[in-house]
Formats: C-alpha cells, sequence, structure tokens
C-alpha cells in the first residue's frame, strides 16, 4: 500500500483536473503494453482520486463508501487497496493533488514571497485564485463543504494548509497595513488568522447556495472582509 505522505506528481494532478473538467478517461491497457508499472498506478491513482472528488462533493463523505469509488473509477478493490487504506487516504491525496495545481498555476503558498499588495492587485490575486476554484467545482465543494466531516486526519490537515497559507501570507498583509495605515500597530498573526478565516467563512457559505463555477464573482466581498481587518480607516480616493 502506498503512502499517501508522498507528494503527488504535477502529472497525476493534471490528470485528475482533466477528469473533473470531463475529458474520457484513457482505458488502461489489458494485454502487453509499454506502459511502465507506475504509470499504470498513476493512472489508476488519478482515476480514483477524481472520482472520489465528484462522489464526496455530489453525496457527501459520509455516504460515499469504497465501493461507489471503485465503480465510479472503473478499478477493483484490490486496485484501490494497493493504492489506499480508507477513503481517508484518498480525500488526503485529494488535498494534495488540488494544492499542487494551484501551485503549478502561481497560486500556492511558495509563490507569496514577493506578493506586494494594493487594492487592485488584491482583486486580482482573488480572481485568479477563484477562477482556478471554479475550474474544478467538485473539488471546491469537497474542500469547503465536507472537509470538516471527513475524519481527524483530514481536518488535521486541513488546518495545517491554512496555517501554512497565513504564514507565508503574513508579510505581505502587513507590508499593506504598514503602507497604506503606517499608523496602525503591526498586524499580529492572530488577525491575519482572522482575514483568511473570513474569506474562507464567505466561500463556504457562497457554495451552499451558488455553483462553484460563479465563484470568481466573490473576489470584491473577500477583498473587502480582508480590507477591514487589515487596513479598517483607509479609503481610496
Amino acid at each position: 500500500m502506498r503512502s499517501t505522505d508522498a507528494t503527488v506528481p504535477p502529472a497525476t494532478a493534471a490528470i485528475v483536473l482533466q477528469l473533473l473538467a470531463g475529458a474520457t478517461p484513457t482505458p488502461l491497457p489489458r494485454h502487453r503494453h509499454d506502459l511502465s508499472r507506475d504509470d499504470v498506478r498513476e493512472t489508476q491513482r488519478a482515476r480514483v482520486v477524481a472520482t472520489a472528488i465528484e462522489l464526496f462533493a455530489d453525496h457527501g463523505y459520509s455516504q460515499t463508501n469504497v465501493q461507489d469509488i471503485t465503480k465510479g473509477a472503473g478499478v477493483s478493490r484490490k486496485t484501490f487497496y494497493e493504492l489506499y487504506a480508507n477513503k481517508e487516504d484518498v480525500f488526503l491525496d485529494a488535498y494534495q493533488a488540488v494544492g499542487v495545481l494551484i501551485g503549478e498555476a502561481g497560486l500556492g503558498v511558495d509563490d507569496t514571497d514577493d506578493l506586494s499588495l494594493t487594492p487592485e492587485t488584491m482583486i486580482e490575486y482573488a480572481q485568479r485564485l477563484l477562477l482556478v476554484m471554479a475550474f474544478a467545482p467538485a473539488a471546491t465543494r469537497m474542500f469547503f463543504l465536507e472537509a470538516l466531516g471527513a475524519g481527524p486526519r483530514v481536518r488535521l490537515r486541513r488546518n495545517q494548509a491554512i496555517d501554512e497559507f497565513v504564514t507565508t501570507t503574513a508579510p505581505a498583509l502587513r507590508d499593506f497595513r504598514t503602507r497604506y495605515e503606517p499608523d496602525l500597530p503591526t498586524l499580529t498573526i492572530e488577525q491575519c488568522h482572522v482575514a483568511v478565516a473570513a474569506c474562507i467563512e464567505l466561500i463556504t457559505q457562497y457554495l451552499a447556495d451558488h455553483e462553484a463555477a460563479t465563484l470568481a464573482l466573490l473576489a470584491p466581498r473577500l477583498v473587502d472582509a480582508v480590507r477591514a481587518i487589515v487596513i479598517p480607516n483607509y479609503h481610496s480616493e
């Protein structure tokens, strides 16, 4: 059984996204072929993850079982358990896959080092991030609406991802306050957490009543929430 601590390769993450976007899965060869064992396993892995994302989003994590996933992915139970111990492991892999895609799009936490925020660039960054989420609506619904009910390991990974994002964006948020509201105290890490939590809550509420494909429309509200916390007294001319 493969460890879910292993990084999801970008190529596998890309296949997951293609499948979520409606691409037809490539049939796996049944006879002699030139594919390596690793190639076949990564293809199977991508099909399992993409199928699980859609099922978790459509039916809920608790209502989806391994048989549902294997049937939808077109793999055997034996293959599933060679890849994963349980559906919680699949959820963790899905987290990694989408994280890889966000990083490949230049929107991951490693891409915030040189982020210089202005009211205009905040809108642009929020729109780009929301557009990536909108491109994989099932994954977005799963992470925002199902993650808290997907078991302790998933909740822990979710909290770690939020902590990582807050830690890496805090310098840009502090610099933003210094430039636009220099008389205010330095932004604390707790205040940065509040700003990110406000955005998460707005996205979660939006997804409860709207299609994920329209998420980019939420960008101005996210920016307003962040500005209310980071530069509460600033008004653009």
